[in-house]
């Protein structure tokens, strides 16, 4: 499973079919625009809490906010992003 989930993340990046970040991916879920979200392995409890008060699928990713953010192609920390459908 987590293989198809770093495929898939890797496809969308390059379409640019995601949402960074957790106000930008709470927005896009409210809107039902995202199939799932995938957050790090250190993201904080009050993100973890939002994100599952918005009953979609959650992912969590392998490694860190860093490890995320370099598997995303970006220069930035990430701990939160959300797949669009």
């Amino acid at each position: 499973m987590e293989a198809k989930i770093k495929e898939k993340l890797k496809e969308k990046i390059k379409s640019k079919a995601i949402s960074i970040g957790i106000n930008s991916t709470i927005r896009a879920a409210k809107k039902d625009e995202l199939d799932f979200i995938v957050y790090s392995s250190n993201t904080s409890e009050d993100m973890l809490k939002a994100i599952s008060d918005l009953k979609i699928k959650t992912f969590e990713y392998e490694g860190d906010s860093e490890a995320l953010s370099i598997a995303c192609g970006k220069s930035f920390n990430i701990s939160v992003l959300g797949i669009k459908k």
